[in-house]
C-alpha cells in the first residue's frame, strides 16, 4: 500500500467510541434512552461502537438499595472498562453518569479509571440534583475533577443551571425522542357524546402524582361530570391492592380503571382510545419524562406540572396545561374545561402531536446525539 492509499485508508476508518450505559431493568426513562443509543444504527453506521451495558437493579423498587450484588457488579464493570480502554482504545467514553448521591460516589471510581488513560468522555445527564449536592466543599471538589476538561449533554436548556456552579465547558442539548407509530392509521374523531378517557401512565410512585390525578378526579366526579380514568404503570411504591384501596376511599371504584403495566401494542392501543393525558407529578428529580412524548404522539391534550423540562415540552394553552405540583383542584378545573370543550381538546391535540413530530421523534434524537459526537470528535455536523 503507497503512501496516498495509507492516508486515505486512515481518513476512512471510523472513530471508536465506547457507550458506557445503563440498560433495562429496571426500564425507566434513563435507561430506555441508552437502549437507543445502543441500538442506533445511524451511530453504529457513523463510528465504531462497542459498549459496556450495566443493570444494578431488575425492578423500579430495587433502585437506590445496596446490595452485595451490586458491589459484584461494581467489581466486574471496572475489569470490563479496563480491558475496553486497554485492548479497544476508544477515543470517546459515552457515560450516563448518575449526577447524584451513592450512585454518583460509585462512578466516579469509573471516570478515575477512565481519566488514567486521559480519553474524552462526554457525560449524558438524564438526572438531577447536582446544585443541591454541592454544598460541602469536598463534595463540589469531587464534581469539579468529574467534569473538568470533559463534554456534557443535557436534555433541555431548562437544566443547564444544575451544573453552572461546577462545569464552564461545552454542553450540548439532545432531547429524549421515542419511536413514532409505524402507520398512523387512527382519528381522534370522538364527539362530545363520547366518554372521555383520562389517562395516567406512570410506575405508581407516589411522587409521579397519582394520587393527585385521583383527587382531581374525585372533584370531577362530585360535579357529576362524565369520563372514565385509567392508571397504566407497574407496581412500585404503591402495590395494586394499595392503589385499588384509594380508588375505592374516593368512591371512584366504577369510574377508574387499574389497568397494570402495559407495553408495545397494547399500550399504543389504550392510548390510541384515551381523550387527555394527566401527569401531575411533583417528583424531586424528574427531568424529562417520556411518558409526555408518548402521549403527545396519540395527539393527547397534556396536563403536567411545572417541573424541570416539562414547560419546554408542554407549551401551557396550546398543547396543554401547566399546574402548579400538589394541586388537585387546578388539574380538576383543567379537565372540566376540556371534557366540556371537543375542539379544544382536538385542537391542543393536533399541536401536540405536530410537536412531537418535529422535535421528539426518535430518529431526531439519534441524529443529534451523532452530530454531538461528530463535533467532539471532529469539531463539525455531519
Amino acid at each position: 500500500m503507497n503512501i496516498c492509499n495509507q492516508k486515505e485508508s486512515k481518513k476512512n476508518m471510523k472513530e471508536k467510541i465506547l457507550l458506557f450505559i445503563k440498560t433495562p431493568p429496571p426500564f425507566t426513562g434513563a435507561t430506555m434512552m441508552n437502549k437507543s443509543v445502543y441500538d442506533s444504527r445511524i451511530l453504529n453506521n457513523r463510528f465504531d461502537v462497542r459498549a459496556i451495558t450495566i443493570s444494578y437493579s431488575k425492578t423500579v423498587n430495587d433502585i437506590g438499595k445496596k446490595s452485595i450484588n451490586k458491589i459484584k457488579i461494581v467489581f466486574t464493570t471496572i475489569l470490563k472498562l479496563i480491558r475496553e480502554l486497554t485492548l479497544f482504545k476508544p477515543k470517546l467514553v459515552y457515560f450516563q453518569i448518575s449526577p447524584i448521591g451513592f450512585a454518583f460516589i460509585r462512578d466516579t471510581i469509573f471516570v478515575f479509571i477512565i481519566k488514567i488513560f486521559k480519553i474524552k468522555i462526554v457525560y449524558h445527564l438524564h438526572g438531577k440534583g447536582i446544585k443541591q449536592s454541592i454544598n460541602n466543599r469536598v463534595i463540589k471538589k469531587i464534581y469539579k475533577y468529574v467534569f473538568n476538561g470533559e463534554e456534557v449533554i443535557c436534555l433541555s436548556q431548562l437544566l443547564k443551571y444544575d451544573i453552572k456552579e461546577i462545569y464552564n465547558g461545552n454542553i450540548y442539548i439532545v432531547n429524549n425522542g421515542i419511536t413514532d407509530i409505524k402507520k398512523r392509521n387512527f382519528i381522534k374523531t370522538k364527539t362530545n357524546n363520547y366518554i372521555v378517557k383520562i389517562i395516567f401512565l406512570s410506575n405508581l410512585i407516589i411522587t409521579k402524582g397519582v394520587l393527585d390525578y385521583l383527587d382531581s378526579l374525585e372533584i370531577l366526579k362530585n360535579k357529576r361530570l362524565n369520563f372514565i380514568g385509567q392508571i397504566i404503570g407497574a407496581e412500585a411504591e404503591l402495590s395494586k391492592n394499595k392503589l385499588l384501596s384509594e380508588i375505592d376511599k374516593r368512591k371512584l371504584k366504577n369510574i377508574v380503571f387499574y389497568l397494570g403495566p402495559k407495553y408495545n401494542d397494547e399500550k399504543e392501543k389504550i392510548l390510541e382510545e384515551a381523550s387527555i393525558f394527566v401527569f401531575p407529578t411533583k417528583m424531586k428529580w424528574e427531568c424529562f419524562p417520556l411518558v409526555l412524548l408518548e402521549a403527545m404522539k396519540f395527539e393527547l391534550p397534556v396536563i403536567s406540572t411545572k417541573q424541570a423540562a416539562i414547560p419546554d415540552i408542554i407549551d401551557d394553552g396550546k398543547t396543554g396545561f401547566l399546574v402548579d405540583h400538589s394541586s388537585p383542584n387546578q388539574i380538576a378545573n383543567k379537565l372540566e374545561l376540556l371534557i366540556n370543550n371537543y375542539e379544544l381538546r382536538r385542537s391542543m391535540g393536533i399541536a401536540g402531536r405536530k410537536k412531537f413530530v418535529e422535535n421528539y421523534t426518535l430518529d431526531k434524537f439519534e441524529n443529534n446525539i451523532v452530530n454531538v459526537f461528530s463535533k467532539i470528535l471532529y469539531d463539525k455536523k455531519i
